[in-house]
Parts: structure tokens; sequence; C-alpha cells
């Protein structure tokens, strides 16, 4: 679970609910099934309004077994992404919203001892609607003491055709993980400058992230 906060001067909020769910096809292929589902809180249309936006998933294919790789563990995956339109602004949608969209989804991980990065990019063609292409590119850098607390980076850049432009936060932040004996969980608190945003959203310049991952085992 991860919530956006975007200061500007229509302040608005996006939590996304991020389910990934393992599924072993063979002893050497594992499907990996990822979806970002938003519920959004925006200035659209002139009015302020909640709703549920367009969900995001991608099947990735990845080997079960990590491969070795400078002493650590890398796990790349690649597969099919889609857009779809499920938003529920009805009559308040706007332009970028009305979009069927399906494109690739490539992400790489990579893990030793403290350290964790991973790269996830997903570009998509609009094929439905007002085909509008969009990307999303999120990458994460994070590096865990004994203690649980960490120091880490994992913005999420988007890019919309309709806006003309990415928006490219850049920072940093703090995290926590917890663990019981049911679950494992990893709480983190960031603060993002958008770097590089389009014009027409050039007064959101900063972005608050709170995220929450919880790990059940299977």
């Amino acid at each position: 679970m991860m919530n956006n906060l975007s200061l500007g001067e229509h302040n608005s909020n996006t939590l996304w609910l991020e389910p990934i769910i393992p599924v072993y096809l063979n002893d050497k292929i594992q499907l990996i099934n990822f979806a970002m589902l938003p519920i959004e809180t925006k200035y659209t249309n002139g009015e302020m309004q909640t709703a549920l936006g367009n969900i995001i998933y991608s099947a990735n294919f990845a080997p079960r077994k990590p491969i070795k790789l400078w002493g650590g563990n890398f796990v790349p995956a690649v597969g099919p992404s889609v857009v779809l339109r499920t938003n529920t602004y009805n009559s308040k949608e706007a332009y970028k919203d009305n979009t069927w969209n399906v494109g690739a989804s490539f992400v790489a991980t990579y893990k030793k001892d403290g350290f964790l990065a991973l790269v996830s990019y997903s570009p998509t063609w609009g094929v439905g609607g007002n085909r509008v292409n969009s990307s999303t590119l999120q990458y994460l850098f994070n590096y865990s003491f004994r203690s649980g607390t960490g120091i880490n980076t994992s913005p999420l850049l988007t890019y919309n055709e309709e806006l003309d432009g990415w928006i490219v936060p850049v920072g940093l932040g703090v995290s926590q993980i917890f663990q019981t004996k049911n679950a494992i969980y990893n709480v983190a608190l960031s603060g993002y400058y958008n770097a590089v945003r389009p014009e027409v959203l050039d007064d959101y310049k900063w972005q608050l992230q709170l995220k929450l991952y919880i790990i059940l085992p299977m």
C-alpha cells in the first residue's frame, strides 16, 4: 500500500493498493501478478472528489531461483501490462482517464545483505477510449540496518501523453521493519520534490509518501 499526497494549489491524494501474488507455474518459472488500484482524491473539472482511478495490472514471468550476481541475488521479470478504464468519475471524468491501454512490464530486483534494489518500468499504449499513452517507472533503493531501520528512496515516476510530460520526484525517506508470528511489516515515510513536471502541474512541487508493506507466508 502506498499513499501519495501531492501539495499544490489544490492538494491531491492517491492511495495505491498494490497486491503482489506469485503463482508457481513449475519448478523453474513463477508468474508474479501485480496490480495497482488507485483511490484518488483530486480536483477535476472544477470540483474536488474521491473516486476509483484506472487499474494497472501486469503479469510478470520470473525464474523461481534467483541468479547469483556480485555476491547477491538478482531476479529479472517480464510480461504484459494493461491499463483498465475502471475509474468512477462518471461525468467528471478527465480526458486522460478515458482510455484502455496495453503494453509491457519489465522488472529487475537485486538483494545483498541489507541492500535491496528494484526497478520496474511499464510503458502502455492507448487502444480504446481516447487512446492516451502512459507509462510508469518506479525504482527502489533501500538499506536496512540490523535494528530493522532503513534509509530508502522509492518514487513513482509517471508519464501521460495528455499532460505532455513526465513527473519525476526526487527525495529520501526512512523505514522500519516489524515482524510478528504471522507476517512481516515494513513502514516507510518519504518526502519528494517534483524536479521534473509538466507545465500544467507546475504548482505541484512536493509529495509526501507513506508506504506499508505486508508480507504474508505462503
